[in-house]
Parts: structure tokens; C-alpha cells; sequence
């Protein structure tokens, strides 16, 4: 894309030195104060009214929509777990495992497809209405609308043909909710992204949990009221109340977005069409290796085991999902950033989420990796307690991806050539992940199935966050050995609390961990609620 001009590259290196590489950055990565006019701190040079008044209405969406975006994704992944958490305790974990497979295999289909389409309407609505109008905005949605119509028919005709071969234990009755499932989910997850193209949040927030409370009742009916016979014989049926949520769903946001008659299709140069493209590998290799992790373990390990793998992925769907918000409302806004050329903008944003990330998520995912067994067999039951270490490296596996999600972001937001270099990283993560499948899998059950997860998210993450930082000249200087340095206290401590998980020893490793995290990173933390304010503060300014 045009626009795509990066901070001055002939600025002083030396990381620690006081120099703002035209990217808002102060000494050791610390973002400088943002001026708010032509009479700001940078003097003549900085930014005029107009500009500043944009970043303030930049930051400002950014903080509401991560706001609503949380509320949202709170309500899902709470939903997730507890219909995970209902199917686990009204029956053995051989059946979790079966119907986990099944949704697995359903988002999968999706990410490919309609998760592809969507993340296009988050980056291109708002990057074109800011460059042309909302007319040729909606040309755009219409393309892509079509695109995940065509794309959703598809896999669900291959499902219909060769879902059995991914589900060897399934009927086809089985297949068939499937395949509704892969309609409705992939309707859910366009018409999502849509609203965030179009810069409502609040409308998605209240939708999600409109639907999730849907759910959950569908799902009660499913496990307690639904006659035993029958749910043996279609197991399939427990899929329907995630069927119903999501359609309905996607029928609510599909009248909530404004009506604007399309115009003219810009001229895109295949760039909408190349990153859907990459975009389906990226998804498809990223969130859908987590999925796959699953299929994996039920063919790898036996029915116990694989249901305590699947009770693991449940539990931490809540911290894979809530952090995502931040991210979702960060794409949109980074789009429009690279719309009007404001790099620097890109730059503070980066540095500032992804250091909120890291200080607010480091020691809540190693309280959450010591915690995993004893949490498990008091949400699912005491056959599932054995999954803690499992839950212990995806806990992990998850930490790095919630690190790298603005990174990822920024770097999708900029031209095919940045855009691409996420989902190629996706792609090598899960041959890395599949390699250690391979070597390590059978061998440590489920924990090795988590292992290779973790292997595979080493490169997805670690990929992107090396490029961002770099095409940005952001520099942590002597942050990053007291980062690195929790997460090393982090690791020990859930590593010795999941293989002795009796309570004298996770209240230890637990109190030690935060000890160790707070005395590395305390005057870090304190400025991060000053940060917090000013961000505060930015959400009333449009």
C-alpha cells in the first residue's frame, strides 16, 4: 500500500540512547509525549491540530474498543468453558473428547474461510473509507461477502464428502451438525469482524453476550433435559446450541451494520484478494494448529487422556480469548493508521499494548499454570486433574501468542509484503509443532501434544514480534532482561507446582513468583498506572 513510509532508519542505534526515530520513541523504548499541536513540545516541527486531534481520536477507539472487546470475549470464553464443563461432568471424558473433536474440526473449517474474509473487512472497510468514503467501503464488504459465502460452500462440501476420515467415529448424522456448525460459526465470525471494520465494538459486545446467554440455556436443555437414548445415538446434538447462538448471531450483525449503497470496487492491485489469501494460511496455521492439537491428542493418547487434553484446552480458552480484545480493536485502528500514513502512531500504540500485555499477563498465566491441576478437577471432575501439566505448557504456548497479537497486527495492517510475513510464520510454527508431534507425542500423552503446541507458537510469535520491533526501531533496552527474567521465574515455579500439585507447594511457587516478578519489574509497574491513566483519559476525546 501507499503510505507505508517507516521511521527514519538512519537514527542513532544505540539501544537506551534518547533518540525518537521519528516513531514517537524515547530512550530505552519509552514512547515520547505525544505534542498536542503545532505549539507541543516538538515546537514548529510537530504534528498541527488536526493531526493530534486524529491520534487522540485513534488512541480514544483504540481504549473503547478494547473495553467493549473485553466484555465480549469475556462472555465467550466463559461460555466456552462452561459449556465445555457441562458436557464433561454429565458424561466420561471419552465423550468430551468425541464432541471436542467435532468443534475443533468445525472452527478449523472456518478459519480457512470466513475468519479469513472477516480479518479483510477489519483491515480494508476502515482503511478504504478513510481513504475514499463509506460508498467504496461497502463495495468492499460486498466483495468479501460473497467471497465467504462462496469459500463456506465449499468446505462444507468436502466435509459432507471426507468428514468421516477427520472423525472416524462419527455417523454422518454427526457430520451433518458439523457442517452446520462450520456455517453457523463462520457466519459469526464474519459478520464479527465486520462490526469491527465499521468501528462498533459495543454493538459486537452485546451480541456476544446476547448469544452466549443462548447458548449456555440451549446447552443445560442439551445435557440434562435431551432423553439419554437419543444424545447416544446423535451425539452430534450437543452441538446445536452452538449452532443456534452463532447463527442467531450473525443474523443480528448482519442488521446492525450501517446501509450505504456500494460504489465503484477500488483499485487494490490484488492486495484485498492476497491478503485473504495469506491471511487463510496465517489463521489456518495459527489458531487452527490449537485446534488441530486436539484432533491429535484423541488419535495420540487414549480416551481418558485425550479428554483431560480437551478439559486443558477449555480452561485456557479464557486467557487465548480475553487478550485477543485488545487485539481486535487494535487491527481496525491500525488499518486506519496506515491509511493516513501515520507510522508514528503505529509505533507508540505497538510499544505501549504490547508492555501492557506482558506486565498484566506474565504473572496472572503463571498463577494460572500452578493452579492448572487442582482447578481442573474441581471444574470437570477428579479424572481430569491429570491434565495440569498439559495445561502448564499451553498456558505458555498462549502467553506467547497474547505478546505478539500487536505485533501480528501492525504488521497486517501495512502492505502484502509486511502482511504476509505473520501467516509465513504460522506455516513454519506448525512444522515445528509437528515435528516435535512426531518426536515427542506418543511418548508424554498429552503433555508432548501440548509441547509441540508450544514448539510451533515459538516461531509464530517470536517471528513477527522480531520484525515489528525492528521495522519500527521500538528498543527495550533494559527491559527486556527483566522480562525475560520473570518469565524464567514463572516457568520454574509452575513447572515444580504441576508436577508436585499439593497446596503447601503451589502457595510457594506461587508466592515466590510474584515476589520475584514484582522486585524485578516495580517501577515498571508504576508507570504502567500512570500509562493507564492517560489512556483513560484519551477515551473521552473523539
Amino acid at each position: 500500500m501507499p503510505n507505508d513510509t517507516l521511521p527514519n532508519p538512519d537514527a542513532d542505534p544505540a539501544a537506551g540512547s534518547p533518540v525518537d526515530n521519528g516513531a514517537g520513541v524515547g530512550p530505552d523504548g519509552e514512547p515520547a509525549p505525544v505534542p498536542d499541536g503545532p505549539d507541543g513540545p516538538d515546537g514548529p516541527d510537530g504534528p498541527d491540530e488536526d493531526e493530534a486531534a486524529a491520534r487522540r481520536r485513534l488512541t480514544g477507539r483504540l481504549v473503547r474498543g478494547t473495553l467493549w472487546s473485553m466484555l465480549g470475549i469475556a462472555a465467550l470464553g466463559i461460555t466456552r468453558l462452561a459449556y465445555t464443563a457441562l458436557i464433561g461432568r454429565t458424561g466420561d471424558p471419552a465423550r468430551l473428547a468425541a464432541v471436542s473433536s467435532q468443534v475443533s474440526l468445525a472452527f478449523l473449517a472456518t478459519f480457512a474461510t470466513a475468519a479469513a474474509t472477516g480479518a479483510g473487512a477489519a483491515k480494508f472497510l476502515p482503511l478504504t473509507d478513510a481513504r475514499s468514503g463509506p460508498a467504496t467501503a461497502a463495495a468492499v464488504r460486498r466483495r468479501l461477502t460473497r467471497w465467504t459465502v462462496v469459500a463456506t460452500v465449499a468446505v462444507v462440501a468436502l466435509l459432507t464428502a471426507f468428514g468421516r476420515v477427520f472423525l472416524p467415529d462419527a455417523g454422518r448424522a454427526d457430520v451433518a451438525w458439523v457442517c452446520a456448525l462450520v456455517t453457523a460459526y463462520g457466519a459469526y465470525s464474519y459478520t464479527k469482524s465486520v462490526l469491527y471494520g465499521h468501528h462498533l465494538p459495543h454493538r459486537y459486545a452485546v451480541l456476544e453476550v446476547a448469544a452466549d446467554v443462548v447458548i449456555l440455556v440451549l446447552a443445560v436443555v442439551a445435557v440434562w433435559w435431551v432423553p439419554a437414548r437419543l444424545a447416544g445415538e446423535v451425539p452430534g446434538l450437543l452441538l446445536a446450541p452452538l449452532v443456534v447462538g452463532y447463527a442467531a448471531f450473525a443474523v443480528a450483525a448482519a442488521r446492525s451494520v450501517p446501509r450505504v449503497r456500494p460504489g465503484e470496487l477500488p483499485a487494490l492491485r490484488g492486495e484485498l484478494g492476497g491478503f485473504v489469501a495469506y491471511t487463510a494460511v496465517g489463521i489456518a496455521a495459527g489458531q487452527g494448529f490449537f485446534q488441530v492439537s486436539m484432533i491429535v491428542a484423541r488419535h495420540a493418547t487414549g480416551g481418558t487422556e485425550a479428554g483431560a487434553y480437551a478439559a486443558a484446552m477449555s480452561l485456557v480458552g479464557p486467557a487465548f480469548f480475553l487478550p485477543r480484545a485488545m487485539g481486535m480493536a487494535f487491527f481496525p485502528a491500525a488499518a486506519e493508521a496506515v491509511g493516513r500514513g501515520d507510522q508514528a502512531a503505529l509505533a507508540r500504540h505497538t510499544d505501549l499494548v504490547t508492555r501492557l500485555l506482558l506486565l498484566t499477563t506474565l504473572p496472572a498465566f503463571g498463577l494460572a499454570a500452578m493452579l492448572g491441576g487442582p482447578v481442573l478437577g474441581l471444574v470437570f471432575g477428579p479424572a481430569y486433574a491429570d491434565g495440569g501439566p498439559a495445561f502448564a505448557v499451553l498456558v505458555l504456548a498462549v502467553f506467547w501468542y497474547v505478546v505478539a497479537v500487536p505485533s501480528v497486527n501492525v504488521l497486517s495492517a501495512q502492505d502484502l509484503t509486511l502482511a504476509r510475513i505473520p501467516p509465513l510464520a504460522s506455516a513454519g510454527g506448525v512444522v515445528v509443532g509437528v515435528a516435535t508431534w512426531l518426536a515427542v507425542g506418543t511418548r508424554w500423552g498429552a503433555a508432548g501434544v501440548a509441547a509441540g503446541y508450544l514448539a510451533g507458537m515459538l516461531v509464530q510469535a517470536g517471528v513477527p514480534l522480531v520484525v515489528a520491533f525492528t521495522r519500527l526501531r521500538l528498543r527495550w533496552g533494559r527491559r527486556l532482561p527483566r522480562y525475560a527474567a520473570g518469565l524464567a521465574a514463572g516457568v520454574v515455579a509452575s513447572t515444580v507446582a504441576a508436577l508436585t500439585p499439593r497446596p503447601g507447594v503451589i502457595a510457594m511457587c506461587a508466592a515466590g513468583f510474584l515476589l520475584a516478578f514484582g522486585l524485578l519489574n516495580a517501577g515498571e509497574l508504576a508507570g504502567t498506572v500512570r500509562r493507564v491513566r492517560e489512556l483513560r483519559s484519551a477515551t473521552a476525546r473523539r
